[in-house]
């Protein structure tokens, strides 16, 4: 067997993000030096957290499923199982000012909006996609074809097309089945059976407590984390490394993860040699989503279920969950805590209005959906605004997948839009960053 000595590099990780900090901490407990260079204020990504009533809370609703191995094995890993939080979930789908229980068999059979023969035949559709796992016939083929198809117009123009609407805007008529194949699954075996709830995880103490133990068991391995830390190029140099540009500095490093979207990515690579125009093309083909997401809090509680669907076009958000619906409101000082999200284009004017205006029109959209809402229990509101939140997964989307080792020597990537036909979850933000750091390794001469 052919021996090799050990190689000690120097690792910079674009962007702190989970994909990022579980690719500094795998990489780092082989020995290398690992520095994470993240541009905003706080490591987390969309994980990312703030403080509320003396605790943490995600600036997005976050939540792991049964079925999430990677990020449960991780957990464990630090020794923080105890602290994930097991709860049964409750689904309901809003329309014509009412909620209907949604998501198991027994809240299907009587949902009323559709009639009954439509009720069986979406159950036996989603029952399938539940239990299929051949999803490649379905990447070139539109969701919104497939479901009319299947589930019938009169289920797709009322049950699938506000959802695709709401989750991709104008796109909705271009995205892949399989990327509706990919959520309908993953929720369908977070169930311990068809008859059941499903279970969703959390943290006593929000994701905070995840990314708190995963980037001290980094920094116990040496890992160095800097914050504002705004990349501006990536060049090869003549030493055969890479040369990253800071706004404040220029450091030379034997490799460099990118864990930024693809067409972030692009600008940083674009004017190396060994990068093409076509290169370049491709980072930047995939299309991106911004999210808005108000989140306050009350002393009224308002919904019976943890997450709700909403159908109704006439209101500015997508999805409407309360989260103390899964964690009880103890933890959060006795207060209810509420998100109202949607997806938009970066050009939407939630992105350039001032953040009191949006709060406002977010707020009498909860008022519509609930009449008996008392604006006089709000006591806090938080309005988060994201730019490249959700990418756009066409029918052509796997043309688009960029590689994970770039044309750049050393350069490597990953994000969220190469996990096709998944979509986005802290348990593929795992998964990838241990995939990334293994794909790093992988061409070194090391010891095992």
């Amino acid at each position: 067997m052919r021996a090799f000595l050990k190689v000690h590099m120097k690792i910079a990780v674009i962007g702190g993000g989970i994909t990022g900090l579980t690719a500094a901490y795998e990489l780092s407990k082989l020995g290398h030096s690992v520095d994470i260079l993240e541009a905003s204020d706080q490591i987390g990504g969309l994980a990312a957290g703030f403080p509320l009533n003396g605790t943490s809370l995600e600036k997005t609703y976050h939540h792991i499923f049964l079925t999430d191995r990677d990020i449960i094995d991780l957990v464990k890993e630090l020794g923080i199982e105890a602290t994930l939080l097991w709860r049964p979930s409750s689904i309901g789908c809003y329309e014509n000012g009412k909620i209907y229980p949604f998501g198991t068999v027994t809240s299907l059979l009587s949902y009323s909006p559709l009639l009954f023969l439509s009720r069986i035949r979406l159950g036996i559709v989603t029952f399938y996609l539940q239990k299929t796992s051949r999803w490649s016939r379905f990447i070139h083929v539109p969701a919104a074809e497939w479901m009319t198809r299947w589930c019938g117009k009169s289920v797709f123009e009322h049950l699938w097309k506000p959802l695709l609407i709401g989750k991709f805007h104008h796109f909705y008529n271009r995205v892949s089945m399989a990327w509706l194949w990919a959520r309908i699954h993953t929720r369908g075996r977070s169930k311990t059976n068809i008859f059941a709830k499903e279970k969703l995880g959390y943290f006593q103490g929000g994701f905070a407590v995840l990314i708190d133990n995963l980037s001290k068991a980094a920094k116990k391995n040496g890992v160095t984390m800097h914050t504002h830390a705004s990349v501006r190029s990536l060049r090869a140099n003549d030493e055969g490394k890479v040369q990253v540009q800071t706004e404040s500095d220029s450091t030379a490093y034997d490799r460099v993860i990118a864990t930024i979207p693809s067409s972030v990515f692009a600008k940083l690579i674009d004017g190396d040699s060994h990068v093409s125009e076509k290169d370049i093309e491709l980072l930047r083909s995939i299309d991106y989503l911004g999210a808005v997401c108000f989140v306050f809090t009350s002393t009224q509680s308002l919904a019976e279920q943890y997450w709700t669907n909403v159908l109704d076009a006439g209101l500015p958000f997508l999805v409407f969950v309360q989260h103390t619906r899964l964690i009880d409101p103890s933890m959060y000082g006795g207060e209810h805590v509420y998100y109202a999200g949607t997806y938009l284009p970066h050009d939407h004017s939630f992105f350039i209005q001032s953040e009191d205006h949006v709060c406002r029109i977010m707020l009498e959209g909860v008022q519509k959906m609930f009449p008996h809402f008392d604006t006089s229990a709000v006591r806090q509101t938080f309005l988060f605004r994201l730019k490249n939140a959700q990418h756009v997964v066409d029918t052509d989307y796997v043309r688009k997948i960029p590689p994970s080792l770039s044309r750049l020597p050393g350069v490597y990537l990953a994000n969220f839009s190469q996990i096709f036909p998944e979509d986005r979850g802290t348990n593929f933000a795992v998964r990838e960053g241990r995939k990334i750091a293994a794909l790093v390794l992988n061409g070194l001469p090391v010891n095992g």
